[in-house]
Formats: structure tokens, C-alpha cells, sequence
């Protein structure tokens, strides 16, 4: 926790240099959530599901250093199959990047690699939750994460992004019905690819 809380405050930090030490560019992101899945709840298969996310970006870069912060707003569905059904769960994500961009003399005006770190923030809207008298299945109201991964600028406007989201508490729950209680057993942390490319304005 104190690693993030660093993270933000570095965050905080470039978003408030001069606005002419920065280069400040905003965009739409979309993509895809390569279905992580949880463990398997007593016997019960269970796999990933592909989702996506579209959204809205802002970049800010200070073009001497590198260093920059990026900050996403996106809707987002993700999931998994629970024994042959499928369990979406719609939500805002909020993922904010401390980044580095790599200007290469030779390549920068086609192409930039990048470095992107930081957390993300997400806040459950719906879900299919698999429920019943006895059992129940179904995802936390917000969730902390944190996001590691690289991309490319390509002429300046056109952005992809490969990134490893890794969950940093529960995910989901599945209860069982017993003695007149409902009672936890198990809780999944659920981790996902994503890939996603943004136009910059």
C-alpha cells in the first residue's frame, strides 16, 4: 500500500508542473480483457471469458524527461463461465499510469515505446450472479488493482498497449446456504491480459 500511495503522490507531482513543461494530448481508448478465470468451486469448471472496455484518456508528458501520467475512464465488461454459464460483470474502471516514453533520434516521429505502472480502480455497476437457494456466486462492488505493461506511439496519434492487470484483493465470492447462514468458501483474486489501442487528439 505504501508503494501506491508513492505512486499516486509521483502522479500528483507530474500533473502539477507548468503547463508549458508538458505536452498534453487527449484520446479514446478501447480493448480487450483476456478472460482471467477463478479456481474451480468444488468441482464446478470454470474458464475465462473475453470482454472489453472503451473509454476516454488524457496524457500529460514532460517531453525532456519521458516521464508522464496517464488517466483513463472506461466502461468495462469481463467475466468468466461457472459451469457452462456465463457470469458478466459491467463496471468504471479508473486506471491512472505513471508512464516512461523511450523518444529514439532515428524513430520517435513514427514510433515511441513506452512503459507503463500504476494502479486502477474499479467499481462493480452490474453483474450476472449465479444464485440460488444454497449457493451464490458473485463479484466484489469495487475492486484495487494494479497494472504493468508496455506499448508503442505510432505517428503520434495512434497508441497500443499490451498491460497485466493483477488483482490486489478478492474478486469474487462463492457462498453456500448452511445452518441457516450464509457462509464464504472461497475468494478468488482473478488477474487479466489486456490489449487496447487509443487515437490521440
Amino acid at each position: 500500500m505504501k508503494k501506491i500511495l508513492g505512486l499516486v503522490f509521483a502522479l500528483c507531482l507530474i500533473a502539477s508542473a507548468p503547463a508549458s513543461a508538458q505536452i498534453l494530448k487527449f484520446g479514446v481508448k478501447a480493448g480487450t480483457n483476456l478472460g482471467g478465470s477463478p479456481d474451480d468451486i468444488k468441482g464446478i469448471k470454470t474458464d475465462g471469458y473475453t470482454g472489453f472496455f472503451a473509454g476516454v484518456m488524457a496524457k500529460a508528458t514532460i517531453p525532456l524527461l519521458g516521464l508522464g501520467v496517464e488517466g483513463d475512464i472506461l466502461y468495462s465488461q469481463s467475466g468468466a463461465e461457472i459451469g457452462g454459464k456465463t457470469v458478466k460483470k459491467k463496471s468504471i474502471e479508473i486506471p491512472i499510469f505513471l508512464r516512461y516514453d523511450l523518444a529514439l533520434p532515428v524513430i520517435s516521429k513514427v514510433a515511441v515505446p513506452f512503459i507503463a505502472v500504476g494502479p486502477q480502480f474499479g467499481f462493480t455497476l452490474s453483474d450476472d450472479d449465479i444464485a440460488s437457494d444454497v449457493a451464490k456466486f458473485e463479484y466484489k462492488k469495487s475492486q484495487l488493482s494494479l497494472n504493468l505493461g508496455a506499448g508503442a506511439v505510432l505517428f503520434s496519434h495512434l497508441q497500443a498497449h499490451i498491460n497485466y492487470n493483477i488483482a490486489l484483493g478478492k474478486t469474487s465470492e462463492f457462498s453456500t446456504f448452511e445452518d441457516g447462514a450464509w457462509n464464504v468458501i472461497t475468494k478468488d483474486k482473478t488477474n487479466t491480459w489486456q490489449i487496447s489501442v487509443a487515437y490521440l487528439f
